[in-house]
């Protein structure tokens, strides 16, 4: 009786998946990334910004509308920021959004549009730019009570 060999014989060939076909390139072990689509690190900071959108969301929601007695106004809108937490909240809201919307928009236009790397890194750094600069816009607006 002789052994019957399943699979890939040849030395060096990718470990089969579960499926018994061998692994795509870009899944073996030492297989270089491709940075083009921004990267590890722009990919967590997503999620994260994610998640801390959602909870501040949810806080910034039900301390203006379950827990504000009366009508919305400029007094107690005023009263909730004398509050240091809910400046806290308010400026990783702003932090939050604007990071998490710049970096979905540029993963949008890496996918599509922009492949030479002085391309993506002039997008990128115009972002950061345009960043920075809502987000300093966004502080002077929460001044007055970032200040007390």
């Amino acid at each position: 009786m002789t052994a019957q060999v399943v699979g890939p014989t040849t030395q060096g060939a990718p470990p089969p998946t579960s499926t018994g076909r061998p692994a795509p390139a870009g899944r073996m072990r030492g297989a270089v990334l491709d940075q083009s689509r921004g990267g590890m690190w722009a990919w967590l900071a997503q999620r994260v910004t994610a998640v801390v959108l959602i909870v501040g969301l949810l806080t910034h929601l039900v301390a203006t509308h379950v827990f504000n007695l009366g009508h919305l106004s400029f007094l107690n809108i005023s009263d909730r920021l004398g509050s240091t937490f809910f400046v806290v909240i308010d400026v990783s809201l702003l932090a939050a959004a604007i990071f998490h919307g710049l970096n979905g928009a540029r993963m949008i236009v890496l996918d599509y549009w922009l492949k030479t790397r002085g391309s993506r890194l002039a997008l990128t750094i115009g972002l950061w730019v345009l960043g920075s600069v809502t987000f300093v816009y966004g502080l002077w607006a929460l001044w007055p009570w970032i200040a007390r």
